[in-house]
């Protein structure tokens, strides 16, 4: 019997910052000012303080900021993120009875995330006013109780919008089996696993409130398969699997986890189950496999946010939060890869995919507010009885049947490698991109109260097909091997869309001219390495 046990400690620290525009109140046309410093908002640009040729003109909000009485309109505050990290994996590794391999440990980490944004520029004002602070509540604060807290006149270096760490504690074990013989080989395989999440709140809660209850999740996985060599040249093979795992902590576990520690009663663990049968073939011209696949994702995590407003004022005063549940899709499809060597200078690859990925469900959710209480109006703010009671206000998509979006369903690709000599390569690869469909949004603002929303197939993205060429020399240089090679991607340097967004509430989700958060594909790009071995 051979055994070996390996241990590993590992730490991960990173810190890093962004920027992110603050605003305070509307412009005359009701504009929020916050809102003014995004380039688009779902597929209308933003004309606010531009210049002529596109970019951002400063200037501009200067001398805006200079007509307020209130301190800036708009100010820019840096966006500070930081983690640390830190993991055990230890794994058991042996051999018993010749044919089986066994392998199992454990794995524990825990990682910490702390977020904050922090003003760096006024922009010519003397003071900014952060509406955020209306949101921290007495109950949960007490330095809110203070008329002033609300207006407090904050200068640079001042804390805004959110102050918190993030944290998680997962704790899991792991073991596979494995079988090989000459005809048969098979594995069986699982995990368990725990992940704890809290947060720790310092700008809407005070210290005796600052730590969020610890929510806990158990999670796992089971996975068997098997191949079968018929003979030299011919294999079939199966595989099963389910995972059951945590919901993310944000859209999961918490409501709104940049400025709430209220849990979400409604989180469920996502659930896939997968199976698949194949068979494959293999000469000494030719290598292929065939592969039927099916796949059921269920409750995956879908959380909306919709903000209730003061009539009067046009203040948000609150945010209501929905989570979806029992939000299911299901993958289906066939798979093809295949290697040839007609001659000893030419290799062939290829590859092609089919599948029918749609929604199977339509997920009812409830609203929640800031706090994670219950509510029944959407407009005022108020409670219901109780969760999931009668008066507790609900929305419900109406997804079954309507395309998963934001990969494509159909890819092929084939190949071609010359080697003219032993020294020099020559690849030329055409990628295939169909029936690619955007991702499906919804404005929470939009849902309605106790009803069930219409949701439409959302627009098909055009087909794509791009050229690829590589190339590789191998030669010595000073004793020792070297090996000078390069690519360019996109060859023709084809314009191709690679993902959007649609609202698929409206009857307009097939309309591309409706369709926003449009990506494209890179462009000609190319890069040259040198490797030398010694």
């Amino acid at each position: 019997r051979q055994s070996s046990l390996s241990t590993a400690l590992y730490a991960s620290i990173g810190r890093g910052y962004g920027y992110g525009g603050q605003g305070y109140g509307k412009s005359a046309s009701g504009t929020s000012h916050r809102n003014m410093w995004y380039g688009t908002n779902r597929g209308v640009l933003n004309e606010y303080f531009r210049n002529d040729d596109g970019t951002f003109a400063y200037d501009q909000v200067y001398d805006y900021n200079k007509t307020s009485d209130n301190g800036s309109y708009m100010a820019m505050s840096k966006s500070k993120n930081s983690h640390n990290w830190y993991g055990l994996l230890s794994t058991y590794t042996t051999k018993f009875k010749e044919k089986f391999d066994f392998y199992g440990g454990i794995d524990i980490r825990y990682y910490k995330g702390v977020h904050t944004n922090e003003l760096v520029d006024l922009y010519g004002g003397e003071y900014f006013l952060d509406e955020s602070r209306a949101n921290v509540r007495p109950e949960n604060n007490a330095a809110a109780a203070d008329p002033l807290f609300k207006n407090k006149k904050l200068q640079v270096g001042d804390v805004v919008y959110r102050d918190y760490d993030g944290h998680v504690m997962q704790e899991g074990v792991f073991a596979q089996v494995e079988y090989n013989t000459d005809k048969l080989s098979a594995f069986v395989s699982g995990s368990l696993s725990n992940t704890g999440y809290w947060r720790y709140d310092r700008f809407y809660y005070d210290k005796d409130h600052a730590k969020s209850d610890t929510k806990n999740y158990l999670g796992g996985t089971v996975k068997g398969g098997v191949n079968y060599n018929i003979d030299e040249h011919h294999n079939v093979f199966a595989n099963i699997g389910y995972i059951s795992r945590a919901p993310y902590f944000s859209g999961g576990a918490f409501l709104q986890s940049t400025t709430s520690n209220a849990t979400n009663p409604d989180a469920l663990n996502e659930k896939v189950f997968s199976f698949e049968l194949g068979y494959g073939f293999r000469s000494s011209f030719l290598a292929a496999n065939v592969n039927l696949y099916h796949t059921d994702w269920k409750d995956k995590s879908m959380v909306k946010y919709n903000s209730i407003t003061d009539e009067d004022t046009g203040v948000e005063i609150d945010r209501a939060t929905i989570n979806m549940s029992g939000v299911n899709a299901r993958h289906q499809g066939i798979e093809l890869d295949f290697t040839a060597k007609p001659f000893h200078w030419l290799d062939i690859t290829g590859m092609f995919s089919l599948g029918n990925w749609r929604w199977v469900s339509n997920p009812k959710g409830y609203f929640y507010n800031s706090q994670g209480q219950p509510l029944k109006d959407l407009k005022t703010g108020e409670l219901a009885s109780g969760p999931q009671s009668d008066d507790h206000a609900w929305s419900q998509l109406k997804l079954k049947d309507v395309k998963v979006g934001g990969s494509a369903q159909t890819t092929a690709a084939i190949g071609a490698t010359f080697k003219p000599s032993k020294a020099l390569r020559i690849g030329l690869d055409y990628l295939f991109y169909g029936r690619n469909y955007a991702d499906w949004d919804i404005n929470a603002n939009s849902l309605d109260k106790d009803k069930a929303i219409d949701f439409y197939s959302p627009w098909r993205i055009p087909s794509a097909g791009i050229w690829d060429l590589n190339s590789s020399y191998r030669f010595k240089i000073g004793g020792v091997t070297a090996i000078l090679s390069g690519n360019v991607n996109n060859l023709f340097n084809q314009e191709y869309i690679t993902d959007a967004s649609v609202d698929a509430s409206k009857d307009t989700a097939s309309d591309w001219r409706k369709a926003y958060g449009v990506f494209y594909g890179f462009g000609r790009t190319y890069n040259v390495r040198l490797k030398i071995t010694f």
